[in-house]
């Protein structure tokens, strides 16, 4: 995420920091250092230019994450710390307005300009179903919080399959400026303190910071990796690490064969990261030691006279100079422009001439947003004044705000159109249409883009859902309080879309109340859950409490489900049975239904941009269901009823997306509460036999 070039910037402190030391001076020992200003390092732009490239071409061909942006950190860090050491080396202090309002006129320009970009121009191209997640990114991006927004995302579990908006890659400069201003006041705080700090002094500091922070990313990173991808304290070691490898270099004294070696070993590892790890699911924790050791590798061996056979050669290649200029807009630019062309190709990666396509478009627009809009700030005399900066920091604000409210005001409007529409049984049959067709292309499907993702269950409105990461038991009765039977439905939140057709249900059933016992992707008698482990304990945990209260309070009936897909293959797991032969033993029925499917992407956004007819939004019925299903090889059968709806969810041949003008699914494979409650009649016909022969237990 470092920005553009150092050229203009010579006589600077971030100028003398990307320099090489002046080789025949002597050195000081590493008990020390001495940080002084040196000829500028056309290699630092270089391996910006290899971390952005890595960035955009692991996101445009290869859909995985590069470790590009660790790059950018160290970067960062290094450029950060020195200049922070030669101030305070030579003022003996560090004054924190002055570096803000310099970061600010460095990232903020460009920043804002694409942000207002997206802001004005994503209503005409961005599906209408993320327009709300959109103007909420746009709105976190702008104030540099963007990585929160997507922390707090990524522990919803109804939030994790969504698709990526258009400014999701802002976490990392919103991580970025964070640590930045995070250590540059710790660093200000400890020269205050210490006086007049040495550079061995700073060392010892930012190395404690270092091995803190690392310390806190490799247990989050265990434990919620999700959210530590995104939480800046568990980024900051990677700052700091720059920041020593910097403070380390007047102490170091390397061989030309060590630091030719050193630095393609660190370029090979960089390049090799994304291949060899899967990023997005194991950092920021000691995993991502690789990168970052790696890019302070290149600065490390870097330092010092040109080397004709060193990697530093390479990358101050012209081309890669130039490239390195205009990395941080090329940053900027690659993700909207690639998430336009999925969106409006409707494709999941762009092939290679597309590819192409995408990045010399982000290329172009990073050159002039590099040349006009960068330079015209940065290359002010001025740029030290805290009201201009604040001044221009305002307006910028206000053009991406109107940008918004006209963004606004649209979404309300289709918001209005879609929440006055009257889902009668008539216009909106569902599952009750002959077939399972689609429907009428001339009654709009219902829900619409603006309301499907709010058409769910009742419990997550009502507080009463457990989410990923909680353990406890989370309760909500609906019917009749003085209902005499009661119906435990229990499970995920495969489970919880069952809710509204049981509704349904008891409407017919007044002596019947459901309660409800749920949490987010954890089963009755789950073993597993997510891939985070404080989340499989939470599951396990849940599942005990969860027994107890079963087993005390006796329910009439237990609705769950009965399959799960792993792996690909619909089966009903061990765990699940265990917990059937208990409660079977306690003398109480449990009603098993069959999984409905999952789909690989997001079915109402298929909706919205292909129509309903669309075969690209219904998926084959051998892909998510077995032929059979796994429940009848199941040889224990005491007290257990299976239900499979599968028919009504797939013909024999395909699953669609909408029946009977109902949207089905309001992501990924959660079923609409709209369509659920299709289903009511027949989920009451089934159950009639159940309920006739359910009789309330006397409690021990």
């Amino acid at each position: 995420m470092a920005t553009g070039s150092t050229k203009r910037f010579r006589g600077s402190a971030e100028a003398a920091l990307a320099s090489r030391p002046d080789h025949h001076a002597r050195r000081k020992p590493i008990a020390e250092p001495n940080i002084s200003a040196a000829p500028r390092r056309d290699d630092i732009q270089g391996l910006r230019a290899i971390g952005a490239l890595l960035v955009a071409i692991y996101h445009i061909w290869i859909g995985r994450v590069s470790g590009g942006v660790d790059v950018f950190f160290i970067v960062s860090g290094y450029l950060l710390i020195g200049s922070l050491a030669q101030q305070a080396e030579a003022k003996h202090r560090v004054d924190l307005i002055p570096f803000a309002t310099k970061l600010a006129r460095r990232l903020l320009p460009a920043s804002f300009l694409v942000l207002a970009v997206i802001a004005m121009s994503a209503p005409f191209w961005l599906p209408r179903m993320r327009w709300e997640t959109g103007m909420h990114q746009i709105v976190a991006s702008s104030l540099y919080l963007e990585n929160w927004f997507l922390a707090d995302a990524a522990i919803d579990y109804l939030a994790r399959d969504a698709v990526g908006s258009p400014v999701q890659h802002y976490w990392a400069m919103s991580a970025q400026v964070q640590c930045l201003l995070i250590l540059a006041a710790a660093v200000a705080v400890f020269t205050s303190i210490r006086r007049r700090p040495s550079p061995t002094d700073l060392l010892v500091f930012l190395t404690t910071v270092f091995a803190l922070s690392l310390a806190y990313s490799i247990y989050g990173t265990s434990r919620n990796q999700a959210f530590a991808y995104y939480d800046t304290f568990a980024r900051i070691w990677e700052f700091a690490l720059g920041g020593i490898s910097r403070l380390l270099l007047p102490g170091i004294n390397l061989s030309p064969m060590q630091r030719t070696i050193g630095g393609w070993i660190g370029f090979a590892a960089i390049l090799s990261c994304g291949i060899l790890l899967e990023i997005s699911t194991v950092f920021p924790g000691y995993a991502a030691l690789w990168p970052t050791l790696a890019a302070a590798a290149i600065l490390v061996c870097g330092d010092g006279p040109p080397l004709r056979c060193g990697v530093a050669r390479l990358l101050a290649a012209r081309p890669l100079v130039w490239l390195g200029g205009i990395s941080y807009s090329l940053y900027l630019w690659h993700w909207p422009i690639l998430v336009f062309y999925l969106t409006y190709s409707y494709q999941t990666s762009a092939g290679p001439v597309a590819g192409m396509v995408v990045l010399f478009v982000s290329i172009v627009l990073s050159y002039f947003t590099t040349r006009i809009v960068e330079a015209r700030f940065r290359g002010r005399k001025n740029d030290d004044r805290p009201l201009q900066t604040a001044f221009g920091t305002i307006i910028a604000l206000a053009v991406i705000a109107a940008g918004l409210f006209v963004w606004r005001v649209e979404a309300g409007q289709s918001m209005t159109e879609e929440q006055l529409r009257v889902a009668d049984a008539e216009r909106y049959p569902g599952a009750a249409i002959k077939g399972l067709a689609p429907g009428s292309s001339d009654i709009p499907v219902h829900p619409g883009p603006m309301t499907v993702k709010w058409d769910d269950a009742d419990v997550y409105r009502d507080g009463c859902h457990q989410s990923l990461q909680g353990a406890a038991l989370l309760s909500c009765s609906y019917g009749p309080r003085e209902a005499s039977h009661t119906l435990a439905l229990v499970g995920g939140s495969h489970s919880v879309h069952w809710l509204p057709a049981l509704q349904g249900v008891l409407q017919r059933y007044p002596d019947w109340k459901i309660v409800t016992y749920t949490k987010s992707s954890c089963a009755l008698g789950s073993q597993e859950t997510s891939e985070a482990p404080a989340h499989r304990d939470a599951c396990t945990k849940w599942n005990e409490l969860l027994m107890e209260r079963l087993l005390s309070t006796k329910p009439d009936l237990i609705f769950t489900t009965s399959t799960r897909v792993v792996d690909g293959i619909e089966e009903v797991p061990a765990g699940y049975q265990r917990q059937w032969e208990r409660l079977a033993a306690a003398g109480i029925p449990v009603v098993a239904m069959r999984d409905t499917p999952w789909f690989g992407f997001d079915v109402p956004e298929c909706v919205e941009i292909n129509g309903r007819f669309s075969l690209k939004c219904a998926v084959q019925r051998e892909l998510v269901l077995a032929p059979i299903s796994p429940t009848r090889a199941v040889s224990f059968k005491e007290n257990l009823h299976f239900l499979d709806f599968s028919d009504y969810f797939c013909t024999a041949e395909m699953c669609p997306a909408v029946i009977g003008n109902v949207q089905v699914y309001y992501d990924k494979h959660h079923v609409t509460a709209t369509y659920m409650r299709t289903l009511s009649e027949e989920l009451a016909r089934q159950l009639a036999p159940i309920f006739r022969d359910a009789k309330p237990l006397a409690l021990e």
